[in-house]
Order: C-alpha cells, then sequence, then structure tokens
C-alpha cells in the first residue's frame, strides 16, 4: 500500500524480475492484483540475511495483493487491508507522509492490519552513495552531511506516525516488533533495503500471526473475483484471490451476476507462474486443488457472467450466499436524477460511488460494461430533467466514437479516463469552472441591499434622468436598482460615475454621481433624503446564493427586507 508513485509497484516488479510498472497505465496498478513470492525467492534475495540475523524461515511464501496507491480506491486498499495478514507500507522518505499513506494507516488501525514501512527513494538525497547491497553496511558508510540528512528524514516519519498513534523506529533498532513500526530505508529500484523487506516480513508473519496462518479443513471457501475473462484455448476464467478455506475441482461455487446469483461446479483450477511476466502469454499449469492464502485461475461453466470485483463463496456456505444477495449489488443502481456511471468492475464502480458522494455527486445510474445504446438513452433522458447533475463519468470502460459524437452533440458534459483520480480531477475542474460562470452571471444580475443620502450643492440635473451627487451610508448600489423614499417608488439607477468615470458599483462612505431613470429632483425627492434599493424576493434569493461574499450588515439587511415584504403581503 502507499500514496502514487511510492515504488510500491517497483517493490513486486523487483522481486519477480518483471516490467509491470510499465504496462500500467499511467504507470499505477489499476487493479487489486496478487503475485506469488515462494520461499525459494525468499532465500534468493534474502539468504545472506538469514545467517546474518540468526533467523529460521518455516513459511512457503507470501501471496501479496498489489493493491492501487492513489487515493481513489479507498474502498479497494479497504478490501485489500481486510484480507492482508501483514502490510507493505512503500513511502517516499523525501516526502514522508502523504495524503494516500495517512488514508492507508486508518485502514489498517480499523483493521488491526500489523504493518512495516519501506521508506523508499533514499537515492535520491543529495551525494548518496551505494557502495553494498547491504541496507546497514551502506547507511553506515554514507558522508556525514548525507548521515545526518537521512536521520533527520528517517525520524519525521517516526514523529508523523508517532502524532498517528504508533511507535516506530529504523528496523535494526526495534526492541519489540509487536509494539514498533519497522522503518527499512530503501531504494527499491535497484534492490537497496529490498532483502531486508522481505526477510523481516517473513519473519514477523510466522513471528506473530500463529493460528492466523492455519487453516481449518471445515473452513468454506470464500474468494474475491479479480477479473472475469477468456483464456485462450480454455475459454471463460476468473482471476481470484482465494482468502479462505480450500478449494478442488468438482467443487460448486456461488457468484454473483447481472440476473441474480449462480452456482457452477469447477471444472479446472490453474496455477499461473507468479515468477515471470504477467501477461496473456503466461504459462498456467492444472491444479486439483488450492488452499488459502493463493491466487487461483478458475474455469467454471458459466463464469463468463460473474461480475468482476464480486465475492465468490462455497455453494454450501448459506450465511456467506445470503450475505452475497444483499451486498453484492449495492452498486447497481437505478434512480431519476443524478450523474451516469460505467466502470470496468465492482470494485471500481464502488470507489468511484465513494468518491462522488464525497463530492456530493448525486449517481441516477451505475453499472459495469462498456457503454451501449441503452446507455445513451438513459444519459439523454438524465440530462434533460437536470443538465448540471446529468454528466456521464466512464472508468476503464470502451465506447464507440459515434456515441461520443453523439454526447458531444447533445453538449452533455462527459468524463472519461482509466485512472480514476485524474477522472475525478477532470471533473472538479469542470465543476469549479461551471461555478464561476453561474457566479459571474449571478453577479451581472445581483441588486444588494443599500440607503444613501442626496447630498446638499450636488444636484447636476433635475429630472430625465435626475443626477446626483449622493453618500453611500450602507451597503453596495449598483446599476439597476431600484430606489424609494419611505416606501414610494423613485425610479431605478441608469449608471454611476465616481471622478468622471463610470463605475459598476459603489461601496459604503463613499461618494458618487448617480442618474436615476424616471425621477424628478423636489417632486420624488430633495437634498438630504436617504434613498432605499428596493429588493424583491427574486433579489434576495439571488442574494442568498452569495452568503459568503456578503458582510454581516448586508445579511441584517437582507433579512430586513424580506421581513418587510411578508409584512406587507400580510396587511
Amino acid at each position: 500500500m502507499g500514496h502514487i508513485d511510492s515504488g510500491k509497484t517497483t517493490f513486486l516488479d523487483r522481486i519477480k524480475g518483471t516490467s509491470i510498472v510499465d504496462k500500467e497505465a499511467g504507470k499505477i496498478t489499476q487493479h487489486i492484483g496478487a503475485t506469488e513470492v515462494t520461499i525459494e525467492t525468499i532465500n534468493k534475495f534474502s539468504g545472506h540475511l538469514v545467517k546474518k540475523y540468526n533467523f529460521e524461515l518455516m513459511i512457503p511464501g507470501l501471496l501479496f495483493i498489489d493493491t492501487p496507491g492513489h487515493n481513489a480506491f479507498d474502498n479497494l486498499r479497504e478490501r485489500g487491508g481486510s484480507l492482508a495478514d501483514l502490510v507493505v507500507l512503500v513511502m517516499d522518505i523525501n516526502k514522508g507522509l502523504q495524503v494516500q499513506d495517512i488514508q492507508t494507516i486508518n485502514i489498517l488501525k480499523m483493521y488491526k492490519v500489523p504493518f512495516i514501512v519501506v521508506a523508499n527513494k533514499i537515492d535520491l538525497v543529495s551525494g548518496f552513495n551505494r557502495d553494498d547491497k547491504d541496507i546497514l553496511v551502506c547507511l553506515n558508510n554514507q558522508s556525514k552531511n548525507v548521515s545526518e540528512k537521512l536521520e533527520e528524514l528517517l525520524y519525521r516519519i517516526v514523529g508523523q506516525l508517532y502524532d498517528k498513534g504508533f511507535a516506530a523506529e529504523r528496523f535494526d533498532r526495534v526492541n519489540d516488533f509487536t509494539k514498533q513500526i519497522a522503518i527499512i530505508p530503501a531504494n527499491v529500484s535497484n534492490d537497496l533495503g529490498l532483502p531486508e523487506s522481505i526477510l523481516f516480513l517473513s519473519v514477523l508473519s510466522q513471528k506473530f500471526l500463529g493460528k492466523k496462518l492455519t487453516i481449518e479443513d471445515n473452513d468454506y471457501m470464500q474468494g474475491a473475483v479479480l477479473e472475469v475473462g477468456e483464456l485462450k484455448g480454455i475459454g471463460s476464467t476468473a482471476d481470484v484471490i482465494v482468502y479462505q478455506g480450500q478449494l478442488k475441482v468438482k467443487d460448486e461455487i456461488c457468484f454473483p451476476t447481472r440476473s441474480g446469483l449462480k452456482c457452477s461446479k469447477i471444472k479446472a483450477l490453474l496455477k499461473p507462474n507468479f515468477m515471470t511476466a504477467v501477461d496473456k502469454k503466461c504459462a498456467y499449469e492444472k491444479i486439483e486443488n488450492v488452499s488459502a492464502a493463493a491466487g487461483i485461475k478458475i474455469v467454471a461453466p458459466e463464469i463468463a457472467d460473474c461480475l468482476s470485483g464480486a465475492v465468490i463463496v462455497s455453494a454450501e456456505d448459506k450465511v456467506a450466499i445470503e450475505n452475497l444477495k444483499n451486498k453484492a449489488y449495492a452498486c447497481l443502481v437505478k434512480g431519476s436524477t443524478g450523474a451516469f456511471v460505467k466502470a470496468d468492475t465492482l470494485g471500481s464502480l464502488e470507489a468511484l460511488h465513494k468518491l462522488l458522494d464525497k463530492e456530493c455527486v448525486a449517481i441516477a445510474s451505475s453499472d459495469i460494461g462498456d457503454f451501449t445504446n441503452r446507455d445513451l438513452l438513459e444519459l439523454k433522458i438524465l440530462h434533460e430533467k437536470n443538465k448540471e447533475q446529468g454528466v456521464l463519468f466512464l472508468f476503464n470502460v470502451k465506447i464507440n466514437q459515434e456515441f461520443l459524437d453523439e454526447i458531444e452533440k447533445l453538449k452533455i458534459p462527459i468524463f472519461k479516463n482509466n485512472i480514476i483520480y485524474k477522472l475525478i480531477e477532470d471533473y472538479q475542474e469542470w465543476l469549479s469552472k461551471l461555478k464561476k460562470q453561474e457566479k459571474d452571471k449571478l453577479l451581472k444580475e445581483i441588486i444588494y441591499p443599500c440607503s444613501f443620502k442626496v447630498l446638499p450643492n450636488f444636484i447636476f440635473r433635475s429630472c430625465k434622468p435626475a443626477v446626483v451627487g449622493v453618500r453611500i451610508l450602507e451597503g453596495r448600489l449598483v446599476v439597476g436598482s431600484n430606489l424609494e423614499l419611505n416606501g414610494n417608488k423613485i425610479g431605478e439607477v441608469e449608471g454611476i460615475q465616481s471622478e468622471g468615470k463610470a463605475i459598476d458599483v459603489a461601496t459604503e462612505e463613499s461618494e458618487v454621481a448617480v442618474s436615476i431613470r424616471d425621477a424628478t429632483y423636489l417632486k420624488d425627492f430633495k437634498e438630504g433624503d436617504i434613498l432605499k434599493v428596493s429588493l424583491t424576493l427574486e433579489n434576495i434569493s439571488n442574494l442568498e446564493k452569495l452568503e459568503g461574499d456578503l458582510s454581516s450588515r448586508e445579511q441584517e439587511l437582507i433579512i430586513q427586507a424580506k421581513n418587510e415584504i411578508y409584512k406587507k403581503q400580510n396587511q
């Protein structure tokens, strides 16, 4: 887990010797993935340290759930946290705890998941010199300035973790791993600190997890579906993390589809070779059974109908099946007004729901899969009902150019991206522009509460229009304001001048010349009179939209004006 660009995908990439990072959209892992690291690989990376620290490794390996590292995937990270026994929090040592790191820590607190910190990118510290594969030897061989800077950065993280309720220390200085978070300085892009990270994860797992590392024969199987697709020569398959119980060929499983829950028998279980590049050419071997925790590819009739991101359970587990009925379809909603949302998996859809909820965006319709003609018809209806809310969000789904052209012709805002945080950023930028346009339009139409005094000896014209000098006593005077005196209508402000120049608004205490259409000096008003702006309920409604831009006195004047209107209406 970790903030965007912290290096967490590179962490696994270096272990496997692959180039996953270059294949990901935006170089960010977009879905929860799994990587199995066998004990042989652990020994390959960390064997020299096993002897140094006098450890004995007994686990068969580690299964990494590689969760998305940016803030858009809060709920997927929660799913990853709830599945995980341990977590590697990869952060940039130069930046300390960032937004997603803090969110991750809160999730780990919630689920009480132990974690270690990999303080990555120590090579970016000016003057850093790598002269050994052992991180401690390397740290000890740095110049005084570099050593001091690294210590400063390390203890900034220690302090930040302390503020979040955790005691932490550099891994070699930890006295009690059950009470302190181990921080491992690293440069994972060239394997520095990686052997120590793998070793301490392995040791901590077997030392502190205890019975969590065992499974019971009578545990019902449960798994998380990562992806559903086609495998050449095999047919429809589902990539699954089995996180509870055992799964065997011919076992019956239950999973959610668009048409409700379905049950099917396992035809084959395919185990990928996780130590090769993860792509469609990856070799698979057939196995008869698998135990938690494992990443596995399932071949079963009608598995193609399974919703990506769903949970699959044993058909014998009646309680789990009931839970599936209640929860699996929560994000597949249909409503009358709001945004139209489509994503590639249930997990992505859940993430979008959560983010849009934070932005207070109403969702009228949400679904998974590519954009269709039926979707276009529904989107048109939503946009006609509400121009602002009826927008389209597409995450990692296909849409034909003809649909895009039609949506553009209808001037329906569309937010499409395969990096979810960028999709939300685009929406926020559009919303900000829209609000500015609305506010600018409103400001042109706004009439403020105001009163002013007609100054003696400043009657420039008596009528058609009357032009007089005034002092603004309260509020703001703008062109278009209707004036009254003692409840009687006087006329409309046609123009305002200050020092011979036309202005749009005159503020409190200013002295300006005002031209008043339809008013006549001495007939409608005289020197020394105090004229007021006559507000309508429509004026007041517009003003209330600008509440944050009004002074407390202006807000009082608005309330007074509203009360006076209601009083007249009731007379």
